[in-house]
């Protein structure tokens, strides 16, 4: 561009061009010409049409491309044993997208009362994705695939549907650009914090509430349809290497890298759309999210059927 704010090499046109309409308002002021002046002046030049072509950027709806938002990174322990290490982004249990899952329209969306928690205590609560916290509407529901594992580095292959809920991921409403926040539970892995980050790319994040390197251990909390915070998402991208993924042999509960870490409450991002999707994990099984009793012990006036 240049200083005035048109691209290079139009601005010399846009230049001549102007001076000849100045030019021709000038002779205009100064009176009627003679004919013989007339026959003096050179052809005119032919017609001809010029388009300036501007760049157009798109972005997701809700989401930004910077952030005031700083998060910091804690240790963790290297609880993998694959050899090659697997890369978090081709693990089925790290990676939602990866895994996927589809759509099951027939079933309740709705809290459904299991029985008495097991856990009453620590369970991640989803009303306290919110703020204040609310219980949103069912949106949508979802079934995760199965996974075929093969030995690392190949990530496997997709099964079929696991059906042994009729909903393992919930789509729950949201207002685009809403600022969503790390769920609140019964866990301090320390420092203050409540949940490290296993994955993260541009649309979904991954939380485990323990300081182990696994979603197969504890609680995993799978979001999806999100708009991951930039500074998040930066940190996630620079520690996601090196001594994560050296191999050492049998979990010995030694600390060998960081991870970002995030406090209850905690802004991890945004609403991409009118719908976020969530999947709870327990000890490495995908649990039916609608459990009023686990996963809805806070919920601002709603009860259990």
């Amino acid at each position: 561009m240049n200083g005035k704010g048109l691209p290079r090499g139009v601005w010399p046109h846009f230049a001549g061009r102007l001076a000849s309409l100045l030019a021709s308002l000038a002779l205009a002021a100064s009176g009627p010409m003679s004919p013989a002046a007339l026959a003096a002046q050179p052809a005119p030049a032919p017609a001809t049409e010029h388009f300036i072509y501007l760049p157009v950027v798109f972005g997701p709806a809700g989401c930004q491309a910077v952030s005031s938002n700083a998060y910091q990174a804690g240790p963790v322990f290297q609880r993998e044993t694959d050899n090659p290490v697997r890369p978090a982004g081709n693990h089925a249990d790290k990676n939602l997208a990866l895994r996927g899952y589809a759509g099951n329209p027939g079933a309740l969306k709705a809290f459904i009362d299991y029985g008495p928690s097991i856990d009453p205590t620590s369970p991640p609560q989803l009303a306290t994705l919110f703020s204040p916290n609310r219980v949103p509407p069912f949106t949508g529901a979802y079934q995760v695939y199965t996974w075929n594992w093969a030995p690392s580095p190949d990530p496997g292959a997709r099964g079929g549907l696991a059906t042994n809920w009729a909903m393992s991921v919930a789509g729950l409403g949201a207002t685009p650009g809403e600022a969503l926040h790390t769920p609140s539970s019964g866990y301090d892995i320390g420092a203050g914090m409540e949940a490290i980050v296993v994955f993260a790319d541009a649309d979904s994040l991954t939380l485990v509430y323990t300081r182990d390197d696994t979603a197969a251990g504890g609680y995993a909390l799978h979001l999806d349809n999100i708009c991951t915070d930039p500074n998040l998402l930066a940190l996630y991208q620079s520690l996601d290497g090196g001594a994560r993924y050296v191999y050492h042999g049998p979990p010995d509960g030694v600390t060998d890298y960081n991870l970002p870490t995030l406090a209850a409450g905690q802004v991890f991002g945004a609403a991409r759309g009118p719908e976020l999707r969530v999947a709870i994990v327990d000890s490495g099984s995908f649990m039916d999210p609608r459990s009023c009793n686990d996963w809805w012990q806070v919920r601002p006036g709603h009860s259990c059927p």
